[in-house]
């Protein structure tokens, strides 16, 4: 503006002098420089405008963003616009929503492990409760009644042995599956005879549970001695934990086969479903038989897979292979 009157200035004095050529050359030059600068702000202001559009469009964008809009985030209209920053708004998008879609996933998870805490809870409570109620109403019988009968009085006492070596094994296994899964548990590799320690887990099954829960069912085992390196005391849970499971779904019998290379534990059940198969491994899943026969915590094959994982030995199940077997459990060591 300060030329703009300088030239003016000038072009009124070569007026009043006579210099016309001058005075005309100078109001050219004047008419110039007033074209240019209101150019000049005819562009600021486009530009201007053109800035504020794009705070607008982009406050708009946080905006959605920060309410978690991300499908009415368009990015095509962005790009029209010619907003500056639609490559940040575009990854910023994509990283929230992927971060969104974890928060939303880890939700339902929890959502998913309350509500396998609750039904758990309610399981353990009645797995408890029920021996519980028993045991005490056997104790309660025998106090009461000081003369019964040595028949009625064994065969209480014997109610008492079962149901509180049911409790105490039921908390053993609660414990045990959270020092696994939580690789707290001390391992002592040492050299046996696998065929050796069958023979004594089956013992403790023709004891106990042969006797008083699976009368009309029989263990049967045959195959080769030999040796293995393994954790004696965590082996033994696997057997126990397999043929105890074997037992429960056998019409008649379970079948351990002993070979070179691997372990077979069958029972001549009904099988499972093969949609289920890789399922039975799973901590507290419960198969549908085992939803309708009885209840349970779902933790012996989980206890068993975590034993197996500790020692790198591969555990493999079939189904119905032949119209004698059930299921098949093998433990390739």
């Amino acid at each position: 503006m300060l030329i703009f009157s300088i030239v003016f200035t000038a072009s009124i004095f070569f007026i009043l002098f006579g210099i016309d050529e001058l005075a005309i050359v100078s109001n050219v030059l004047g008419l110039i420089i007033s074209l240019s600068f209101i150019l000049k702000q005819k562009k600021q202001i486009k530009q201007t405008n053109k800035a504020n559009k794009d705070i607008l469009s982009t406050k708009k964008a946080l905006n959605m963003l920060m309410q978690k809009k991300f499908q009415s985030l368009n990015i095509k209209v962005l790009k029209k616009e010619k907003n500056p920053y639609v490559t940040e708004l575009k990854e910023l998008s994509e990283a929230m929503q992927k971060q969104q879609n974890r928060i939303q996933k880890r939700t339902r998870k929890l959502q998913e492990k309350n509500i396998q805490n609750i039904q758990l809870l309610s399981t353990i409570s009645h797995e408890i409760k029920n021996p519980l109620s028993i045991i005490q109403a056997s104790i309660e019988t025998i106090s009461m009644y000081k003369d019964m009968d040595a028949t009625m009085h064994d065969k209480l006492l014997d109610r008492i042995m079962k149901y509180s070596k049911k409790i105490n094994a039921l908390l053993n296994k609660l414990t045990l599956s959270e020092s696994l899964e939580h690789n707290t548990i001390a391992i002592s590799m040492e050299e046996f005879d696998i065929m050796v320690l069958c023979e004594d887990v089956i013992e403790g099954f023709n004891n106990f549970l042969l006797k008083v829960t699976y009368k009309d069912k029989q263990i049967i085992l045959n195959g080769k001695y030999r040796n293995i390196l393994a954790d004696k005391i965590l082996m033994e849970q696997v057997l126990n934990n397999l043929i105890h499971n074997a037992l429960k779904y056998a019409k008649y019998q379970v079948t351990i086969h002993i070979q070179d290379k691997y372990i077979d534990i069958i029972d001549d059940g009904d099988g499972v479903a093969k949609s289920e198969l890789n399922n039975l491994t799973k901590k507290y899943y419960q198969s549908t038989k085992a939803k309708q026969n009885e209840h349970s915590l779902g933790l012996g094959l989980f206890i068993v897979k975590e034993i197996a994982k500790i020692h790198n030995i591969k555990i493999e199940f079939f189904s119905k292979r032949s119209k004698k077997e059930g299921l098949c459990v093998r433990i390739n060591i």
